[in-house]
């Protein structure tokens, strides 16, 4: 029984330890994550301190910045205007020192004075860095002005009240230095040379892609030229951003120029986007092609090039017309190119006198010797029409669409000189006037 009683305690114990002991853990656990994770204030009175001190480097004061609130970067933008004003009261008085010194005394003063600059530039780069994050965290336009202006002013007298001499060296000194000018010069060689790698890289992929468009037959050559366009100048816009990048440039405000501007031009530029749409219907559906030669209303000629927005058609006295593409989708297109063959159209009158089976001999005759007349199909020769003044006879051989003109132009030729050997005429208009005297008339 006693023992039956000790394991009942037993357990009441238990029990109880574990309600209680977490009301006691939990406390201390948390007091000591607090203790961890919290920042002292004199944790951050020493990072302002940093932040202030003349010898912090400019790479680290930017680091220093992040944490401080709008009035602890207000002290820091205080003491580092203390700590330009006093590097320059020190280049005031050696600039005074200079004008009165003499020989070797007056070069180790340009000398001093050379050093003393270095360290009031440093100061004054430290100080636009403590201004611009100030600026970041909320400082109004009223509290920047009067430091921004100290920055310019002091700026702009430094170089104002300098020695010549002093100011040469510096100019020389800032020349040779790689965070100057010659870093500039570095600077821009590698801009360069980004381009110069940019548009190969943008060139290679243009002709990548139009070597794999080129397995597409049904694709039009339009429509292959404009991908291939397109792809490059994307390959020149997206990696111009990120040279830009590279080398320091905030290129997030160019994306809402770009936004802006794209709204913009899309109310200023209907009729130019109506016709970029046609452009990419034509170059989808490819109703023609380049070099096919078409007939838009009254327009003809060979399909020279053809853009987003326009199309370039040569006639064939080599005149270049330059149509809208919307104006050639919304109107008929003929296109004489399609079709590998067509039929040569040619009519050829002769006198109502002559014998008609006799010059359709000699047609079928021109026809059959012709090399570039095709056997099929067959050419069809035959009596077309009576007309007003001759028996007009249609002759249509077939022959390949590049050659229509030279078969066109020979047939026509070759026919006259036939039916002049075979007597046959070629009648031109003419009207027989038949006089009817009238009874009473004077004779």
């Amino acid at each position: 029984m006693a023992i039956s009683n000790t394991k009942k305690l037993f357990r009441v114990f238990v029990l109880a330890l574990a309600i209680l002991l977490p009301a006691f853990v939990s406390p201390v656990f948390a007091q000591d994550q607090d203790s961890e994770t919290a920042v002292e204030p004199e944790q951050i009175t020493d990072l302002v301190a940093q932040a202030q001190s003349a010898d912090v480097s400019a790479n680290d004061l930017p680091i220093l910045l992040v944490p401080l609130t709008h009035t602890e970067m207000a002290q820091v933008v205080e003491a580092w205007q203390g700590h330009v004003r006093s590097q320059l009261e020190k280049t005031a008085r050696l600039n005074i020192e200079i004008g009165s010194a003499e020989g070797a005394t007056k070069d180790d003063l340009r000398d001093s004075l050379t050093g003393e600059q270095l360290v009031a530039k440093a100061y004054l780069d430290n100080f636009k860095t403590a201004v611009s994050e100030w600026s970041a965290k909320g400082a109004t336009p009223e509290e920047l002005k009067p430091y921004q202006d100290y920055a310019l002013s002091v700026t702009s007298g430094a170089l104002r009240t300098t020695d010549l001499r002093t100011l040469a060296s510096a100019g020389i000194d800032w020349m040779l230095d790689v965070n100057g000018g010659l870093g500039i010069l570095l600077g821009a060689f590698l801009v360069l040379i980004s381009v110069w790698i940019l548009m190969f890289v943008a060139k290679f992929v243009s002709r990548t892609t139009r070597r794999g468009l080129e397995r597409f037959p049904t694709i039009s050559r339009m429509l292959k030229s404009f991908v291939a366009t397109a792809v490059y100048w994307a390959v020149m816009v997206l990696g111009t951003l990120i040279v830009l990048g590279l080398f320091g440039v905030n290129v997030t405000p160019l994306f809402a120029v770009f936004g802006g501007l794209s709204f913009i031009l899309g109310f200023a530029l209907q009729e130019t986007l109506g016709n970029l749409a046609s452009g990419l219907m034509i170059m989808v559906l490819k109703p023609f092609d380049t070099g096919d030669y078409i007939q838009i209303g009254s327009s003809s000629g060979f399909v020279d090039e053809m853009s987003v927005v326009s199309t370039k058609i040569r006639t064939f006295d080599n005149q270049i017309i330059v149509v809208p593409n919307s104006k050639i989708w919304g109107d008929v297109i003929t296109n004489v190119s399609a079709s590998e063959e067509r039929r040569v159209d040619l009519v050829f009158g002769i006198a109502y006198s002559d014998n008609a089976a006799e010059a359709i001999e000699v047609l079928n005759g021109l026809v059959g010797k012709h090399s570039l007349c095709l056997k099929e199909p067959a050419p069809e020769i035959f009596v077309g029409e009576l007309g007003d003044n001759s028996v007009n006879i249609f002759c249509r051989p077939w022959c390949k669409n590049d050659e229509y003109w030279t078969v066109y132009w020979d047939l026509t030729g070759q026919a006259k000189e036939a039916f002049d050997a075979a007597g046959i005429s070629i009648p031109f208009p003419q009207r027989d006037v038949h006089l009817i005297p009238v009874e009473g008339s004077a004779s």
